[in-house]
């Protein structure tokens, strides 16, 4: 269902002295999620003046069959796995409902809040790199194996059903072997057309996180009105953009949802002059 704006009206008592209230002009920003991680983006953004409309575009569901991830996670439990390859929050939350017990193998994390819902739940993570993408995931994790005094290869990757075979290839090619699993599906969020259309014409920009929020942005907004900011939380995002016909202005350096949102106040600080006019 496509949400209300969200702002605070303290922080929009000073926004004209924030550029990226400046470059909306009263706008919203649409955060495709709900829940509390939709919260947190609308305070972020809120910090900077803006209102947020928190719009889920997309939504993880269990697998049609359940057996294979089960059937894993016992192998994993027996020590069938040297690594364990984590590349969301969604595959760290049915790793987990699944029974994976901590210590059965050495934990890769795609970046701070995959590796943060792992902790949580008591499991060390041994690899987070440096920048948060699965081709970096998958360079940092051969580079890590490779190095090890008796590297062992069986890496199990509890993925998306529609999860891109980077990280998989890779592994593979590198001489390893990745047994990939579905442990969730992405799928589109139920979309309210009414609401979508009143809400579409009146944004200012919006937050894409995903290839598949990318293509469920599409689905559900365009066209989008050519002043709408699209800020992409990395380039496989900005890619399926540009493939749809909504070239990203943003592209974010540091590939999170609060870095999106970074990067998207470093836009308008680039974009607003000194005396708060677009250029």
């Amino acid at each position: 269902m496509t949400g209300d704006p969200q702002g605070d009206p303290q922080t929009d008592a000073q926004s004209d002295r924030q550029p990226l209230a400046r470059l909306l002009g009263g706008k919203p920003v649409l955060v495709p999620r709900g829940g509390d991680r939709g919260e947190a983006m609308a305070l972020l953004l809120a910090e900077h003046g803006a209102q947020a409309a928190l719009v889920p575009l997309i939504e993880q569901v269990p697998p049609r069959d359940n057996a294979p991830l089960e059937e894993s996670v016992t192998q994993l439990n027996r020590g069938a796995f040297d690594w364990v390859a984590v590349t969301s929050v969604h595959g760290a939350q049915a790793l987990i409902a699944a029974g994976a017990r901590p210590g059965s193998a050495r934990i890769a994390a795609v970046g701070p809040a995959t590796a943060a819902a792992l902790t949580t739940a008591g499991f060390a993570v041994d690899l987070v790199p440096p920048e948060f993408t699965g081709a970096e995931l998958t360079a940092r994790l051969i580079d890590t194996i490779s190095a090890q005094r008796n590297p062992g290869g069986r890496v199990l990757l509890p993925l998306s059903e529609i999860a891109d075979p980077t990280l998989e290839e890779g592994l593979r090619a590198a001489g390893f072997a990745p047994h990939r699993v579905t442990a969730y599906r992405t799928v589109p969020a139920r979309a309210d057309p009414a609401a979508d259309a009143a809400l579409g014409p009146r944004l200012g920009a919006a937050l894409v996180l995903s290839s598949s929020g990318a293509r469920a942005l599409v689905a559900r907004f365009a066209p989008l009105p050519q002043t709408v900011v699209v800020a992409a939380i990395g380039a496989p995002t900005a890619r399926e953009l540009s493939r749809l016909g909504l070239p990203p202005a943003v592209i974010a350096p540091v590939h999170t949802a609060a870095g999106t949102v970074a990067a998207l106040v470093d836009y308008a600080a680039r974009t607003i002059n000194p005396e708060g006019r677009t250029t």
